[in-house]
C-alpha cells in the first residue's frame, strides 16, 4: 500500500510540473514568417492606421473608422473596417465579413464559406446608434488578441499570413498587436505562430 501511494505521489508531481508545449508549435512543417510589431497602435474615430505587412515601403492593409448615417432606419453606425489594396487580400463572406481566428487556426487558401478579395473593404465591428441607446455588432466585437487572415501576391504567387487585433468596447478602439506573413509562397499558416 505504501509503495502504491508513493508511486501515485510522484506521478501527480511529475504531471504537476511538466510544462505545457504552445499551442501548435511551429516545426519542420511551418513555413518561415517574417513578423512585424504593430507597437498595441490604436484606431479611433477620426484615426487611419496603415500596415505594410511585407516591410517593401508600400501599404498594405489600412484600418479606419467611418461614421454613416441611415437617416431611411433613422440610426446611425461607426463602423472600424479593414481594407485591402492591390495584390492584397481579405477573406469575405457573403455579407462581407472576415473570420476571427484564434491561436493556431489555419490561414490556407480555401476556407469554407469564405472567399479571398483583391481590394477588399471589411467591418470588422460597428457601433448602432439609435434614438432607443446604442449596442455593437459585428464578428470582432469580443476580439482579444485574435487573428485577421490576409494573403499578400507578388510575382504571381501567394503568401499567406495574419494580423492580431483586439477590440475595446468601451474604448470604441481597434487595437494593432502584431503582423507576420509566409516568406514561402502557397503555404498555409498558423495564425498566430
Amino acid at each position: 500500500m505504501r509503495k502504491i501511494l508513493i508511486i501515485g505521489a510522484a506521478s501527480v508531481l511529475l504531471v504537476a510540473c511538466s510544462k505545457k508545449p504552445p499551442i501548435n508549435p511551429p516545426g519542420s512543417s511551418h513555413p518561415q514568417m517574417a513578423y512585424k510589431n504593430l507597437a498595441d497602435k490604436e484606431v479611433k474615430y477620426g484615426q487611419v492606421q496603415y500596415v505594410d505587412v511585407d516591410n517593401d515601403g508600400s501599404n498594405d492593409f489600412k484600418f479606419a473608422v467611418l461614421l454613416v448615417g441611415d437617416p431611411i432606419l433613422q440610426r446611425d453606425r461607426i463602423q472600424f473596417y479593414a481594407n485591402s489594396g492591390i495584390k492584397r487580400n481579405l477573406l469575405n463572406n457573403q455579407v462581407d465579413e472576415s473570420p476571427v481566428l484564434s491561436k493556431g487556426d489555419s490561414v490556407k487558401k480555401f476556407h469554407n464559406g469564405y472567399t479571398w478579395w483583391e481590394i477588399s473593404s471589411i467591418v470588422l465591428v460597428e457601433k448602432i446608434i439609435e434614438n432607443s441607446g446604442s449596442h455593437w455588432e459585428g464578428l470582432w466585437k469580443n476580439a482579444n488578441h485574435e487573428y485577421l487572415p490576409i494573403q499578400i501576391e507578388k510575382n504571381n504567387k501567394l503568401y499567406n499570413g495574419w494580423i492580431e487585433l483586439s477590440f475595446n468596447t468601451t474604448g470604441e478602439k481597434l487595437i494593432l498587436h502584431k503582423a507576420a506573413v509566409s516568406t514561402e509562397e502557397d503555404r498555409a499558416v498558423q495564425a498566430g505562430v
